[in-house]
């Protein structure tokens, strides 16, 4: 088969596709790495990033946008994943969907999260056609917050996530937001 007909849609160097079996060791290696996971809790188990792989190949199924699997075309490396998620937890600006991103630190600073996240707010409004995208980060998540702003977003308001009450450092948090 054919890689190139499994992707969802591309960019100029990305290829956004639904998972496999097969990303989740790789996915695990990413979100166990302390470095890139800096601006969580803690980082990710295999356990953990087994269950998010199969969330979103269900939220693939259900909405047609996931934090999608994404890997560079010219080499056809997985290098993380940059996509949409439909958000409910409790906060003013929920229910929503949300757009981010989490890469091997390899592919760091070449502008891939910047070129996916553009390109999946290119699919949120042309082909899905939502309204309005969010994205949330810690206040001191400076990379994020810079690829939202080159992206068109807004900020929107600052808050205090409820699910990092007991992690100081990172509980405040910003919304940006953009619109179609």
């Amino acid at each position: 088969m054919n890689l190139e007909t499994s992707y969802i849609f591309k960019s100029k160097r990305l290829g956004f596709r639904n998972w496999k079996e097969s990303d989740i060791p790789k996915m695990a290696k990413i979100s166990g790495d302390a470095e890139i996971m800096r601006f969580f809790p803690a980082v990710a188990t295999f356990e953990q990033t087994k269950e998010f792989v199969f969330r979103m190949q269900k939220m693939f199924e259900e909405r047609h946008y996931c934090y999608f699997a994404v890997e560079e075309l010219k080499s056809k490396k997985f290098i993380g994943f940059i996509g949409l998620c439909f958000q409910d937890y409790e906060a003013q600006f929920t229910p929503c969907t949300d757009i981010g991103w989490r890469l091997d630190k390899k592919f760091w600073n070449k502008g891939y999260a910047t070129e996916g996240a553009k390109r999946c707010l290119e699919y949120a409004f042309q082909v899905l056609e939502l309204e309005k995208i969010i994205a949330t980060a810690p206040k001191i998540n400076e990379p994020s917050i810079s690829v939202m702003k080159k992206i068109g977003m807004q900020k929107k308001l600052e808050f205090k996530h409820f699910k990092l009450k007991d992690f100081p450092k990172i509980e405040e948090c910003v919304c940006y937001e953009i619109q179609q």
